[in-house]
């Protein structure tokens, strides 16, 4: 059985790390992304080895996809995906796409080679996840949109609402609260 995400109260922060308070138990999650409200869902990856249990956060699923591609290329660790998704988020996707080695190389650790080895295992297979990227940000706004029709505003007042406060790092629920917000 494996954690998909885990929904709680952010305790502590600390530089790259949270604790994730979860109906009493604080989970340690080293983080690649932002976190700026205390009630969050963050999706996570187990990183089990022999001699640790470390578990990466996500803000959004397309960087949990984005990081599992990454640890796939030999000589990328979970450390190193991890400060790559902090520095350039979503991002990344087109600096491997573009072939932008020296955006990769500015991450401590990742030289010239990584970086070529990153761009070239990887460059056709994110072509695809940047469709994919775009399908996930048009199902959130959907989802937003939806919601706040069901809460009985037109769809084209809805609709421009999330459109104008829409963040991809933001949560389908912190949408709708700034929507709102916009709305009333």
């Amino acid at each position: 059985m494996m954690i998909g995400y885990l929904v709680g109260t952010v305790a502590e922060r600390f530089e790259n790390i949270i604790l994730l308070e979860v109906n009493g138990i604080g989970y340690e999650i080293f983080m690649c992304g932002k976190i700026d409200v205390a009630e969050v869902k963050i999706y996570i990856y187990e990183n089990i080895k022999e001699d640790a249990y470390d578990l990466y956060g996500f803000v959004s699923l397309a960087e949990k996809e984005l990081f599992k591609k990454l640890i796939s290329v030999n000589g990328i660790g979970p450390k190193a995906a991890a400060a790559l998704i902090v520095l350039h988020g979503i991002n990344l996707v087109e600096c491997i796409v573009n072939e932008d080695a020296s955006e990769i190389t500015r991450v401590p650790g990742i030289g010239a080679k990584i970086a070529s080895r990153l761009i070239l295992e990887l460059k056709d297979k994110l072509s695809a996840f940047k469709t994919l990227e775009k399908r996930v940000v048009v199902d959130g706004l959907e989802e937003a949109t939806a919601a706040l029709v069901a809460l009985g505003y037109n769809k084209k007042q809805a609709a421009r609402a999330v459109n104008a406060v829409y963040n991809y790092s933001d949560s389908i629920e912190d949408t709708i609260k700034k929507a709102l917000a916009v709305l009333i």
